[in-house]
């Protein structure tokens, strides 16, 4: 996992070539031209979904890992916690789906990512998350883009 802020993001691209490219696409990403949906930046390997969606009490909200994307998160507007847990303190609840390339997560409460505004967090594969976490456990609408960048070749 990685937690910075765009003015840092360079530091980042030699452990991915398309993090660059996520990461320049998420920076000059203009707010006033939100819709929601999924932008392809290269096909099925490099895309960021767009989405609008309330958070949840920490309950509701899912933890979940991936085995052939990395993850970058980056909130545009409102609030939300991110979460990550240690693998050794979780236990499978959904095995692996290939399709959706996801496995869901039951146990540990895991721990909160300092998420900066104006940042980004970087989930590589099998690291579990858990997205869409309401402030105080107060659901609210939030504004975010998810880069999706696929590691299986």
């Amino acid at each position: 996992m990685i937690i910075d802020t765009f003015e840092n993001a360079a530091r980042y691209y030699m452990i991915h070539p398309a993090l660059e490219i996520v990461l320049d696409y998420m920076e000059n990403y203009d707010i006033q031209d939100f819709q929601e949906g999924r932008v392809d930046l290269r096909g099925d390997d490099v895309f960021v979904n767009i989405m609008e969606q309330m958070t949840k009490p920490v309950d509701k909200a899912v933890w979940e890992s991936h085995e052939r994307h990395i993850d970058v998160h980056f909130l545009l507007e409102g609030d939300e916690i991110l979460k990550y847990a240690e693998e050794n303190k979780m236990e499978i609840e959904v095995p692996y789906d290939s399709e959706k390339d996801c496995t869901f997560f039951g146990g540990d409460n895991g721990m909160s990512v300092n998420y900066p505004k104006g940042g980004f967090v970087i989930f590589f594969p099998e690291e579990i998350h858990k997205a869409m976490v309401a402030v105080n456990d107060n659901p609210s609408s939030v504004k975010k883009l998810v880069g999706k960048i696929r590691v299986d070749g």
